[in-house]
């Protein structure tokens, strides 16, 4: 199980005016379509995910919807198993759901940031804060700490 291909099929995204409310933004991803892909070598076979991934921004201030393909290779037995699954099931497999979907979110995420950003739309995941306090206030909290001593042996 290995990716060997993945892109963006689609990107669609829209801002609408805000209201001065609290934004909720509430993001989605989801396989839509499992198609074999034809390979040269007879042991292998090549599955392509389709996928839709949204972030929405409520109340109705935007969205952003990308749609893409990300292309997996699999031994040829295996890959039968996980087509039957999806045409009975329309869901993938749970063995490969989350290398599927770790792969999907971690391109898709990225993307969503930028186009966000152009959009001026507040970012769909959460960017890291440093949080910086005054030299004096550090000494005051590091003299509150309690101290432990290791044992000497």
């Amino acid at each position: 199980m290995a990716m060997v291909g993945f892109s963006f099929t689609k990107i669609s995204a829209e801002r609408k005016p805000a209201n001065n409310s609290a934004i909720n933004i509430e993001s989605n991803a989801g396989v839509t379509n499992v198609i074999e892909l034809p390979v040269i070598e007879p042991k292998k076979m090549v599955l392509k995910f389709e996928f839709l991934f949204v972030v929405k921004y409520e109340p109705g201030i935007g969205k952003i919807e990308l749609n893409g393909e990300i292309v997996h290779i699999y031994d040829k037995e295996y890959g039968l198993k996980v087509v039957d699954y999806w045409e009975k099931n329309k869901k993938l497999p749970p063995e490969i759901t989350s290398e599927v979907f770790n792969n999907i979110l971690a391109k898709s995420n990225v993307e969503a940031v930028v186009v966000s950003r152009d959009l001026g739309l507040p970012s769909p995941i959460q960017m890291p804060r440093v949080d910086v306090k005054p030299k004096d206030a550090a000494k005051e909290e590091a003299k509150a700490e309690p101290k432990t001593e290791k044992a000497k042996k």
